[in-house]
């Protein structure tokens, strides 16, 4: 019996198959570069793997993937009787109020994608570990993200990672609590005691590695139910630094033009003039002349002309974002 981790293949980059047996007397590797053979034995000493047989099909991966590609297919093969990776030595969290201007999803299992959003300059870098990954993948997703926290220096880029529900958050937050993540996205929240629950989970797994910096909480409002309860979600947690919507669900959901539900959102903004809600996928109109501009010139179902006029109106924002022009057809899931 074996089990594998990780992709290989002709249109595979920055990643590594890494396939483990616990058969053998001794640890045997092959089908790796010297400083992923160091990466693997250094991890196999972690874990106390002193037998086996380890092979890689390497597609460029750095050598922390393929360290954590070893960790998940060892898990996959042992079972989770094994501690996480050791806590970070320092946590650092951004300011509250930093500019969140610009934010890269980057698929949690994809470590050619982690590596090209850490280096692009972005105000947040989101380390996805729900929707981008898929269930079978969850697993090996969780330890490439806590590696890549661990190992790769993402500069004056604000980390984020967006965990799973349920029982999965629990494990997700096993693994990037004690790494230096900076900001945790909650998914799909309706109510402030989804909030809470998370926050008590966050603050059990801090005592355990001795973390000292709380990471900030980004709640993602994705049904009718939770933009009911934004102001008590906003409210819930003295962590909270933002809220944002999930549009392609929210829109699914309820069949309502993205614009609508900007407009509602901005209208509870000038309600809560202390907190700034964040609208995703969106594209940069720099200039209050350039919202004038766009508004000249409303179609039917122009986001872009439509937001920009909204913007203007409501003067809420110094520099205004507004979704891409999309066909005047509304979602249906």
């Amino acid at each position: 019996m074996s089990s594998t981790s990780g992709y290989s293949g002709p249109k595979v980059k920055s990643d590594i198959l890494v396939e483990f047996s616990s058969q053998g007397d001794r640890l045997f590797l092959s089908g790796f570069t010297p400083e992923q053979e160091q990466a693997v034995l250094n991890t196999s000493e972690r874990l106390e793997i002193s037998s086996g047989t380890v092979t890689g099909e390497n597609s460029g991966a750095a050598p922390w993937v393929a360290a954590a590609r070893f960790e998940a297919a060892v898990r996959k093969e042992l079972g989770e009787m094994f501690l996480p990776l050791p806590a970070a030595e320092n946590w650092t969290v951004q300011s509250k109020d930093r500019p969140r201007r610009s934010r890269l999803y980057a698929p949690g299992n994809k470590p050619r994608f982690i590596e090209k959003a850490a280096a692009a300059g972005a105000d947040g870098i989101i380390l996805d570990l729900e929707d981008s990954v898929a269930p079978d993948r969850k697993d090996e997703a969780r330890i490439l993200v806590a590696y890549a926290l661990a190992n790769i220096d993402f500069g004056d880029t604000e980390v984020m990672v967006r965990i799973n529900q349920g029982d999965r958050a629990a494990d997700d937050l096993n693994w990037i609590v004690p790494q230096p993540v900076q900001h945790i996205l909650l998914p799909k929240v309706e109510l402030s005691d989804d909030v809470a629950a998370i926050r008590d989970m966050i603050e059990t797994v801090m005592e355990l590695c001795g973390r000292n910096a709380f990471p900030w909480l980004m709640p993602i409002l994705e049904s009718p139910r939770g933009i009911l309860n934004a102001l008590s979600i906003a409210d819930s947690v003295p962590e909270m630094a933002a809220l944002t919507l999930g549009l392609q669900d929210l829109t699914a959901v309820r069949k309502v033009p993205k614009v609508l539900q900007q407009e509602a959102l901005l209208f509870w903004q000038q309600e809560r003039q202390d907190f700034n809600p964040l609208i995703p996928s969106m594209r940069m109109l720099r200039t209050k002349r350039d919202c004038r501009e766009a508004s000249k010139k409303p179609k039917p179902l122009d986001l872009s002309a439509k937001a920009a006029f909204i913007l203007h109106r409501s003067n809420l924002l110094k520099v205004v974002s507004c979704p891409r022009k999309l066909k005047s057809t509304r979602p249906e899931r």
